[in-house]
């Protein structure tokens, strides 16, 4: 069975621009951007890369300028595992301002996950792809 294919480009654009969100969120204080992001990493999640905002938001810049960058293809299901982990860790983050009252926890995740996008956008490493091929390898060896 195939997988699904996106641009890599708009995956690396995405994570540089929830990282900048989350920063300038982080200096301001303004602790909405961390569900919000959340959202954004959740549509991207559950109903697929291509449909994350982020991702939207580099093709509408693309097309408008028409910007004539190369489509670089990638396997989904990778970005789509990190993706599901920024999720979860943003929520963590969000459960941390709104029931726990904790700007501490709240932000220590947010800016483990802007951490996390800025190596992403700024040179191509996405670590939670590199769990999911790790898990796959593993799996891989344990039924062989």
């Amino acid at each position: 069975m195939a997988t699904r294919m996106i641009d890599r480009n708009a995956h690396r654009w995405g994570a540089g621009i929830s990282a900048v969100v989350l920063i300038i969120g982080y200096v301001l204080d303004v602790r909405v951007i961390v569900p919000l992001i959340a959202v954004a990493l959740g549509i991207g999640t559950f109903l697929g890369v291509r449909y994350s905002p982020l991702g939207m938001a580099y093709r509408f810049v693309k097309k408008t300028f028409k910007l004539d960058i190369p489509v670089v293809p990638e396997d989904e299901p990778p970005p789509r595992f990190a993706q599901a982990m920024g999720f979860a860790m943003l929520v963590i983050g969000t459960i941390g301002f709104y029931v726990l009252d904790s700007g501490v926890v709240g932000w220590t995740f947010g800016i483990i996950v802007a951490a996390l996008q800025t190596l992403l956008a700024v040179t191509g490493i996405c670590v939670g792809c590199e769990m999911y091929l790790f898990g796959k390898r593993l799996s891989a060896r344990g039924t062989a």
